[in-house]
C-alpha cells in the first residue's frame, strides 16, 4: 500500500523514496522495508499514515493486521481461534468451542466459591450469543488461552464497584448489547493462559486490542475495565495492564477487585500497543 501511495502521489503524480521518508520523517532504509513488507510503522509512528499522508484508520488498521499475519512463522503452533478451526477441532460447532471455553476456565480457575466459578448454564448462553465478546487460542487442537468482556448494566456495575458482583446471577437478559455509540463498563470474568503457553499472551492481547478498536471504530468506548483477582499471579497481571486497586470482594479478602477508567486505556499497555486506541480514548475522555 505504502509503494502504490508512493507511485501515485507527489509532484507529476509520483513520488521517490526519498520525498516520501522525508513526509514521514524517517530514513530512506526504513521506507525500502516497509514497501519489502520487512518492517511496519507501528506505535508513535502510525498517526503519520493518516495526518501526513490521509490514510484512513481502517486503512492503517488493516496494514497493521496484515503485516502481524505476515511476520508469523508458518509453523506457528498458536493460532486464534476461528470459524475454520472450529470447523476443524469442534467439528463446525461453535456450541462445542463454547464449552470447551468454559471448561478450561473451570480446570485453571479451580476451587472458587459457586458464586463465581465457571457455570456453564450462566455462561454458555453468554458465549453463545456474544459471539464477538471473547476469544480464545488454540495450540495442537486444544485451547490454551482465552478473555471474556460481557458489558455490564449499571445496576451490576454498582454491584462491581461495591465488591458484591455474584456472576452466577448474570444472564444474556443482564448483559449491555453495543448497538448504539456510547459509552459501557465491560467485565471481564475471565483472562487465562494456560501454564507453558506464555507464548500465547501476544496473540491473545493482539485479539483484544482488535476487540476494542473494532468497538472504536463504531463510536462505543469503554468508560471502565473491571474485572476480579483471585490469586497473585491474577492481581499482578492487573497491575501490569494498570488498572486501579478498588477494594476485596464480599465473598473474600483474597479476591481483589480492579477496574481501568476509559481515562486510564491511553496510558495502559493497550494504548500502547495501538495508537488508534490511544487516540480515540483521549479524544473520548480528555
Amino acid at each position: 500500500m505504502l509503494k502504490a501511495h508512493r507511485t501515485s502521489h507527489g509532484q507529476n503524480g509520483r513520488m521517490t523514496q526519498e520525498q516520501l521518508a522525508e513526509q514521514l520523517g524517517v530514513s530512506v532504509d526504513a521506507i525500502g522495508k516497509y514497501e519489502r513488507s520487512l518492517s511496519f510503522i507501528r506505535g508513535d509512528l502510525e498517526y503519520r499514515l493518516s495526518d501526513r499522508l490521509g490514510w484512513s484508520q481502517a486503512d492503517v488498521i488493516a496494514c497493521r493486521k496484515d503485516w502481524g499475519a505476515r511476520r508469523k512463522p508458518a509453523n506457528s503452533r498458536y493460532r486464534l481461534l476461528d470459524d475454520t478451526l472450529v470447523e476443524t477441532v469442534f467439528e463446525g460447532s461453535w456450541r462445542a468451542a463454547c464449552l470447551a471455553s468454559i471448561a478450561m476456565a473451570d480446570a485453571e480457575l479451580h476451587d472458587l466459591p459457586s458464586e463465581l466459578e465457571p457455570n456453564v448454564d450462566v455462561f454458555l448462553p453468554i458465549y453463545e450469543i456474544f459471539r464477538s465478546h471473547w476469544a480464545a487460542i488454540m495450540c495442537d487442537g486444544a485451547m490454551v488461552a482465552k478473555w471474556t468482556l460481557p458489558f455490564l448494566l449499571p445496576e451490576d456495575e454498582a454491584l462491581f464497584r461495591a465488591g458484591r458482583l455474584i456472576e452466577c446471577d448474570l444472564s444474556v437478559d443482564r448483559l449491555r448489547r453495543p448497538i448504539l455509540p456510547g459509552t459501557y463498563f465491560g467485565y471481564c470474568p475471565a483472562l487465562i493462559v494456560r501454564p507453558g503457553h506464555e507464548a500465547a499472551s501476544s496473540l491473545l492481547m493482539s485479539s483484544f486490542v482488535g476487540f476494542l478498536e473494532t468497538l472504536a471504530e463504531r463510536e462505543v468506548f469503554l468508560h471502565g475495565l473491571g474485572t476480579i483477582s483471585v490469586s497473585p499471579s491474577g492481581a499482578q497481571i492487573c497491575r501490569d495492564i494498570g488498572m486501579i486497586r478498588l477494594g476485596t470482594h464480599s465473598l473474600s479478602p483474597e479476591f481483589v477487585v480492579w477496574n481501568l477508567p476509559g481515562s486510564r486505556i491511553p496510558g495502559s499497555i493497550f494504548g500502547r500497543r495501538s495508537t488508534f486506541l490511544r487516540q480515540r480514548y483521549c479524544e473520548a475522555f480528555g
